[in-house]
């Protein structure tokens, strides 16, 4: 399918998994946190820097003029007029060099991106949305079994999920001005605590073999 993916997920629900598999059944490229390395190389921050502040809003101290300047600078023809009135923090600069690095990507062809604001900046390429959730039990058992995660208790497990996920929840509002999760801004929300990673992956591929095929007309 000739289309732009995206895919926000709760932490530990799959979505880099699911993602993966999908790309891999698709044949087209997935960029997750590849997508730090490629603007560290486009721009003038330290990779280091990119990872520590993925995902996650600017610190009170340092909003500047916050998600409006950022998000008037993504939409200006002319962002040198943007940045000269509006103070922008480091995190929004980076923002903006990671919003020119998916539209780069997005502009070559078919792709899949993994979180990051990717539907909201990439809306002038009509993506398909996707978003994966699972309860919180669910999450934290699976991020558990995972070797990366080997001596880590259930409490710090959970803590850590609850974290994760309320930095993301804060990063896409503080950017998007819309509600990460709500189901309204998605094509599809799926719940892989139900259908599993791989169930997730087949829902996502019928969708794509649908899609723009119907429209809703109205009852007779």
């Amino acid at each position: 399918m000739n289309k732009i993916i995206t895919i926000g997920r709760q932490f530990g629900s799959g979505g880099h998994e699911a993602g993966k598999r999908l790309a891999e059944k698709l044949g087209v490229p997935l960029y997750d946190k590849e997508i730090l390395t490629m603007t560290a190389e486009n721009s003038h921050f330290a990779e280091s820097f990119l990872k520590k502040i993925d995902e996650t809003r600017p610190s009170f101290l340092n909003l500047g003029m916050g998600g409006i300047a950022a998000g008037t600078a993504l939409a200006a023809t002319n962002e040198a007029f943007v940045n000269h009135f509006y103070s922008l923090s480091p995190n929004d600069q980076a923002f903006l060099e990671m919003s020119k690095v998916l539209r780069a990507i997005a502009a070559e062809g078919p792709c899949i991106f993994i979180g990051r604001c990717a539907d909201y900046i990439l809306k002038e390429f009509d993506p398909v949305n996707f978003f994966l959730c699972a309860d919180l039990d669910q999450r934290i058992k699976r991020k558990m079994a995972l070797e990366e995660h080997s001596g880590v208790t259930e409490d710090e497990m959970a803590k850590l999920v609850e974290t994760t996920d309320k930095n993301r929840s804060k990063f896409y509002e503080y950017y998007s001005h819309a509600r990460w999760g709500e189901a309204s801004h998605y094509h599809m929300c799926i719940d892989t605590g139900k259908v599993g990673v791989d169930g997730a992956v087949e829902l996502m591929c019928l969708y794509l073999e649908e899609f723009g095929k119907k429209n809703i007309m109205p009852d007779k």
